[in-house]
């Protein structure tokens, strides 16, 4: 039988096990110089995106550096419950919203355009105001894709932004991230 020196201890490790503190994973997977963020929906600076689940965000080296050849460029992944039924209007609305609340530009609006290539693809672009480093307009590329993971049963949202042309090799390392997710 158990000693009255087990018990406690048996109900101490199951108590660690159970407060598991461990930082989650970024389920979009990318080179180890990539900076990493995940963010909870809804977006705290995006209060209009009426989403739950996760953000899951990589950054490019350089990202913060207006002189790098990777300024402005990253990838996010959003794994969201709710079906976003994306249309080019609803992505300019929601990226429009999205980047207004991040960039808290006051007289300053953000304008999108897109172009749906098929039902799961769509290119665009975002004019917005660089808050965080240039401090002036940017103009930033975008290629969005979605799917449904059956598995998770959740929507998958990949956005590709860099201010680069497509013919940039920064688009062949956004393209080449690749998702952690079983679909």
């Amino acid at each position: 039988m158990f000693s009255t020196k087990t018990i406690p201890f048996i109900m101490y490790a199951l108590f660690f096990i159970q407060c598991n503190t461990s930082t989650p994973e970024n389920k979009l997977l990318a080179p180890k110089n990539w900076k990493s963020e995940i963010i909870k929906f809804p977006l705290k600076f995006a209060p209009t995106l009426k989403y739950s689940g996760e953000e899951y965000v990589r950054f490019a080296p350089g990202v913060g550096d207006i002189t790098a050849s990777d300024y402005f460029s990253y990838a996010c992944l959003w794994n969201i419950n709710e079906g976003p039924q994306l249309s080019t209007s609803k992505l300019e609305q929601e990226m429009e919203a999205y980047f207004d609340g991040l960039m808290k530009k006051e007289n300053f609006k953000s304008k999108a355009f897109f172009e749906k290539i098929n039902d799961t693809h769509f290119v665009g672009k975002v004019i917005t105001y660089d808050s965080f480093t240039a401090k002036k307009e940017v103009h930033l590329n975008m290629i969005v894709t979605h799917q449904y993971c059956k598995q998770t049963k959740k929507h998958l949202v990949l956005f590709n932004i860099s201010p680069q042309s497509q013919e940039h090799q920064i688009w062949k390392k956004l393209k080449a991230l690749s998702i952690a997710i079983d679909c």
